[in-house]
């Protein structure tokens, strides 16, 4: 990606964050460690990596942006400013020797200018261990240090963590905005809402639609459900025969729980808001109205934190089966005490 695009892609989805801390570089008021939370695709990174283009660029123009086109700003891209340092998930964790070198990193001086740059993408799936390994540098902040933690899910974070670091919360793109590039890419209108709630990045909307994935996965997440609504144990078989042949690897895993997430916010939504927005799930309408007549605000609240339970599972390593055979057997139980 070019410079130049990596500025307008910042500016285009986050302009106001992307202008306060732009402000907050040039009156020298950036804090020691930042917390960007999102979801996928909300201009997280893009931030980040313009407010380092801006600490280090030879050029700003009169509004204080970088100017994208001088060597730093294009070294910072090409991740070869050795005071810029950028970490990412090793597979599925940032394990503890990629903590290691970030303290590594933080106790050398900047090289080059007068600071040092650290983004940590996916913060969330930091281990205990790698996670307080990074405690000591955000509790002891050390002049001219600025980290940048980015996570699409600050609940599986340290409370340690969001404790010691300013926690910034990057708006989801405006359902309008998504909505219209997808369509513009020729994505199915019926699958628009649920990507809606799943991601904001185009990139990863076409992976999920590649091959017809999320097309299948709607179809089989509306089967087991439909039988959940009706207290059918088939839904436990569905888990197996429906869902698991989509759990291709981790990755996938995790949509289909998010997609289980936004089938019971629908859920909840259909039972309480007479204006509920677009459901990922449109086919079910008529089902969880049914279903929500008989279900008590306890049940449908128990349900919730079941299914939300899942995604830590998953990142404590259980088996996406057992998490979601587990799951289907709670809720079954749930529906049916007041049958």
């Amino acid at each position: 990606m070019a410079e130049q695009n990596l500025i307008e892609q910042a500016e285009s989805k986050q302009p106001q964050l992307l202008q306060h801390f732009i402000h907050l570089v040039t009156t020298n008021q950036l804090s020691h460690a930042y917390l960007f939370s999102g979801l996928p695709g909300c201009g997280k990174r893009a931030v980040a990596q313009v407010v380092a283009m801006r600490l280090f660029c030879q050029n700003p123009d009169a509004d204080g942006m970088p100017c994208g086109h001088c060597a730093e700003c294009g070294r910072i891209l090409a991740g070869d400013n050795p005071d810029v340092v950028t970490v990412e998930p090793d597979g599925q964790r940032i394990k503890v020797d990629q903590v290691r070198y970030i303290k590594d990193e933080f106790a050398k001086s900047p090289v080059e200018g007068s600071t040092k740059v650290f983004i940590i993408e996916g913060a969330e799936t930091l281990t205990t261990n790698a996670a307080n390994g990074l405690l000591k540098f955000i509790e002891e902040p050390v002049a001219n240090r600025v980290i940048f933690l980015l996570t699409t899910n600050k609940s599986m974070m340290l409370a340690t963590i969001l404790s010691r670091t300013q926690i910034v919360e990057f708006p989801a793109l405006t359902a309008k905005a998504f909505a219209e590039t997808l369509r513009q890419h020729q994505i199915s209108e019926n699958q628009i809402p649920l990507l809606d709630g799943l991601t904001n990045s185009l990139d990863e909307a076409k992976q999920l639609v590649a091959d017809d994935w999320l097309a299948n996965c709607q179809h089989e997440l509306s089967r087991w459900f439909s039988q959940l609504a009706k207290h059918d144990d088939m839904a436990f078989v569905t888990v197996q025969t429906g869902l698991m042949p989509l759990a291709h690897d981790r990755d996938h895993q995790a949509v289909i729980l998010d997609a289980i997430i936004l089938l019971w916010q629908d859920t909840l939504q259909t039972k309480y808001l007479s204006d509920a927005a677009q459901s990922g799930f449109p086919e079910l309408q008529t089902t969880m109205a049914k279903m929500t007549q008989s279900l008590t605000r306890n049940q449908l609240l128990k349900i919730l934190t079941a299914v939300l339970d899942t995604k830590k599972a998953l990142a404590g390593n259980m088996n996406i089966q057992s998490i979601l055979e587990t799951l289907t057997l709670q809720i079954l139980a749930d529906m049916k005490q007041n049958v």
